[in-house]
Order: C-alpha cells, then sequence, then structure tokens
C-alpha cells in the first residue's frame, strides 16, 4: 500500500482513539445496561454505525484534490531584480472562491530568471527548470470541514496534492508513493495572511516508461477563509542536496500570500 494510504488509514485509527475517549462506545454500553444484553448489543451497534459514518465523512472530505490556483488577472506582473537579473518576481492576483470574503488574495514569489512558465492558457501557474527538470506549482484546496491550516493532519497535504483529479495528476504526473517527511508551522511574511506551514515531501513517479523516479518536494502554504493556498517546489532526489534542495526553498521561503 502506498504510504500516503498507511498514514491516512492512521488518520482513521486516531479519530476512533478520540470517539473511544469521548466515551462514544462505553456510553452506549452503560445506557443499555437496564434493557439487559439484546438491548446493550442494539445500542452498542447504533454507537458503532455513526462511528463508522463520522469515519466515512472524514475520508471523503480529505481527499479534495488540489488545483492549479487561477489568475485573477489577464496576465502576471514579472521584474527582472538587480543587480545582475538571476532572479526573478512573479506577482499575481488569485481568484478565490464563491463566498470568500475578497474575490481575490494577493500572490507573490521570487524564482531564477531561467525557468520558464508553462501551461498559461490554463490560467494557473507553473514554471519548470528545462535543464533539471525542478517544477514549481501554485495550488489551492479547501480545507476539510472543522479543520485550519495549523490543526488538518500532515497526511492531507500529500492526499490533496497527489490525488488523482488533482493538477499534478492531469498535467501527466503518475505518483507510485508518497510520504510527508516532516511539518512545522513558519512566521509568515509581512503583510500576509496570517497562518503559514511548510512541509517536505518524498515520492516517487513513474515515467513513460514505466521506470520509477525519486522526488523531493517543498511545500509552503497560507490559510485564507478555509483555503490552503500552496507553492510546491519539487525536484529529482539526484541532484536534492547537491542544488536543488536550497533553490526550492528560496522559492518557498518568498512565497506570499494576502
Amino acid at each position: 500500500h502506498r504510504n500516503g494510504v498507511q498514514d491516512g488509514f492512521r488518520a482513521q485509527l486516531v479519530l476512533v482513539r478520540e470517539l473511544t475517549s469521548l466515551n462514544v462506545f462505553s456510553k452506549a454500553v452503560s445506557d443499555g445496561v437496564g434493557g439487559g444484553v439484546s438491548s446493550r448489543r442494539v445500542v452498542l451497534t447504533s454507537a458503532i454505525s455513526t462511528a463508522a459514518a463520522m469515519l466515512g465523512t472524514q475520508t471523503a472530505v480529505a481527499t479534495s484534490p488540489a488545483a492549479l490556483a487561477t489568475r485573477f488577472s489577464f496576465a502576471p506582473t514579472i521584474t527582472v531584480l538587480p543587480p545582475l537579473g538571476a532572479l526573478s518576481s512573479f506577482e499575481d492576483e488569485l481568484s478565490t472562491p464563491r463566498g470568500a470574503s475578497t474575490p481575490s488574495v494577493r500572490m507573490r514569489f521570487v524564482y531564477p530568471t531561467q525557468w520558464s512558465q508553462i501551461d498559461r492558457a490554463l490560467g494557473g501557474i507553473t514554471l519548470v527548470d528545462g535543464n533539471t527538470g525542478l517544477k514549481l506549482y501554485v495550488l489551492k484546496s479547501p480545507l476539510p470541514t472543522a479543520e485550519t491550516l495549523a490543526s488538518v493532519p500532515k497526511v492531507w497535504f500529500a492526499e490533496s496534492i497527489f490525488e488523482p483529479q488533482g493538477a499534478l495528476a492531469k498535467a501527466g504526473t503518475t505518483v507510485e508513493e508518497f510520504k510527508v517527511s516532516s511539518t512545522k508551522m513558519i512566521e509568515p511574511r509581512e503583510g500576509a495572511a496570517p497562518t503559514r506551514r511548510r512541509l517536505c515531501l518524498k515520492y516517487t513517479v513513474v515515467t513513460g516508461n514505466q521506470k520509477t523516479v525519486e522526488r523531493r518536494a517543498v511545500v509552503d502554504a497560507y490559510e485564507v477563509d478555509g483555503v490552503a493556498y500552496m507553492l510546491l517546489a519539487s525536484a529529482t532526489a539526484t541532484k536534492w542536496e547537491a542544488s536543488e534542495k536550497e533553490r526550492c526553498e528560496k522559492a518557498a521561503d518568498s512565497f506570499f500570500i494576502g
């Protein structure tokens, strides 16, 4: 089984333990004591069914696919930065879901000028380094009901990003397995949305000739109106420590949503 599926199953076990700690099952048994064994069995079965329904609801919500964050403007503002022009700033407005407090949110990040923007016609933001295969995506995904960016389990990010109906899969990325290797809350950039989280991912993709390639990724996420806006920067594992980790982290560090 995929590591992500295993993590999802562990998340379900956590919910079961939480239900137990709230005495869902034990209360059901005690309530039925006066009615004999048959009554206790009926009440306990009802409690188990309720818990199962809650588990099913959580699993369905947690698999919402991460889509490309769509631009609110016709074109981004790209500025080549001094002194040497090796870096550029990418600024734009992103469309927000219906019912959000504002029709758009500001977004920006800094990236090496040599990276090229692809799939512009889709209205999203995807950049690639044609020399190394490094890729950068700006994604969005609604957080599960009653969860925040800080409280949602870390596996939710990977499951959302690699969901078969998500942006990466639609772009042709076939993921065999994945794992969230670390996560932490970090300080947001000045003027940005107040909640920010950083994650590191490990995953394996299957190429067109059926070979597997290990990749690493950094995810930087902000929450606005119940939606996680994420910058995902990834590269092959063979080049990660030598050069790509630093470049991906610098792009993630510069990410701003607000």
